[in-house]
């Protein structure tokens, strides 16, 4: 695990990624070292408490949606083509999807929809993200 935690420093320092806070469970696979080489390079790494397995539980259902909605139905070709599909995804959660605890809209509202029913089918367009394996039907600006 020690290499694991240089790969990802290497990573973070290529893509000048900020790093500030590293959220871990209890296993045992993370060893001092692990924990010692993330601090060392300012990052602030906290455990969960023990027996708690709701205290991230939107994480683990956002990589659940990650796995069954997108790449469950995609072969990757390797790092640049995940991170593709990863973030156009994310993307995706971010300006589209609905969420329940926002009354069914996306978690970044850019554009206000209008309330007023289309006129025809006409006036429905549909984008498609990830060769159509997402879909997002929206209404044709007046």
């Amino acid at each position: 695990m020690a290499q694991q935690a240089r790969n990802l420093l290497m990573h973070l320092d290529l893509n000048r990624l900020p790093a500030e806070q590293l959220i871990r469970d209890r296993d045992g696979k993370f060893t001092p070292i692990f924990d010692r080489l993330l601090r060392s390079s300012g990052v602030d790494v906290k455990s969960l408490t023990m027996r708690s397995p709701n205290l991230n539980a939107y994480a683990e259902r956002f990589i659940q949606a990650l796995k069954h909605e997108c790449l469950g139905y995609i072969i990757v070709f390797g790092h640049k083509h995940l991170d593709y599909l990863v973030s156009t995804f994310v993307d995706y959660c971010h300006t589209q999807r609905p969420h329940q605890a926002k009354r069914n809209r996306p978690l970044l509202k850019l554009v206000e929809s209008p309330t007023a029913p289309p006129s025809s089918s006409d006036d429905i367009l549909c984008e498609e993200r990830l060769g159509g394996l997402i879909k997002h039907y929206y209404r044709k600006a007046a």
